[in-house]
């Protein structure tokens, strides 16, 4: 999602480069930006249209208005977001609530998750010599634990650029795993998850979605309540990472 692309520019560009500054005015601006146009997002970033213009084709939109439509369904997105908290509940019932709910979803992953790919995706993980990442928006956060986690077990872990054109793409040996919580990536991304699948790499998917149509290998983490399903995914990453912690202790041993 277009958040993702935005944060990618601002963690790894200087904050005087203009790609810096047209990033940290639209992350600021969001709202704004869909009732803009190129000329007044120029100005405001002190920029010519003609750099706003190569800013988002940067970031893989054909024209400034397709840029405007992504943001737009961000937006729309961030609106459906269902609220974990009730309004009316004070902190203590509302911690209650979410309490309940939680373990009431993890009892349903323990007993619903399809243990068999499970394990299969936790082997693929292990005996891969490096291991690459792709996820937009909510999911880009539990990329990070992974990388650092991984990182530990002395497994090479990269979060791939935004249009996943990174050569190392191309080394058959590295797994590609696709965490998209919701299924957003396969709206908003389509031309990178064609890119994708049409590489020879291991590719493995973990989404909450089980309608997602996906011709390489899916871990679907069933939940109850799609309010949680960022925490079930996450859930379901820990448990990815203890597996593979045990693999690792029982290398050690022998």
């Amino acid at each position: 999602m277009i958040d993702s692309k935005l944060n990618d520019i601002l963690n790894s560009y200087d904050c005087n480069d203009s790609a810096y500054v047209i990033s940290d005015y639209i992350k600021k601006n969001m709202k704004k930006i869909p009732v803009k146009s190129i000329g007044e997002v120029s100005q405001a970033c002190f920029v010519s249209k003609g750099q706003i213009s190569k800013f988002v084709k940067k970031l893989g939109y054909e024209s400034y208005s397709d840029f405007k439509d992504a943001c737009i369904d961000y937006l729309e997105a961030q609106i459906q977001k269902k609220q974990i908290f009730i309004t009316e509940f004070d902190l203590k019932k509302n911690i209650t609530k979410f309490t309940f709910e939680y373990t009431k979803m993890l009892q349903w992953i323990k007993k619903e998750i399809d243990y068999a790919i499970l394990n299969q995706l936790i082997k693929s993980i292990s005996k891969h010599n490096e291991v690459y990442l792709f996820a937009q928006g909510e999911a880009r956060s539990i990329c990070q634990i992974l990388q650092i986690e991984l990182g530990n077990f002395a497994i090479p872990i990269g979060i791939n650029n935004t249009d996943f054109s990174r050569q190392f793409c191309y080394n058959k040996n590295i797994m590609i795993l696709i965490i998209s919580i919701n299924g957003r990536s396969f709206e908003f991304n389509k031309s990178v998850i064609k890119k994708i699948l049409n590489m020879p790499n291991d590719t493995w998917l973990i989404t909450c979605n089980k309608s997602i149509e996906f011709s390489k290998n899916k871990l679907i983490v069933p939940t109850l309540n799609t309010a949680f399903n960022e925490f079930a995914i996450r859930f379901v990453i820990d448990i990815i990472i203890a597996e593979l912690r045990k693999y690792q202790t029982e290398k050690i041993e022998k």
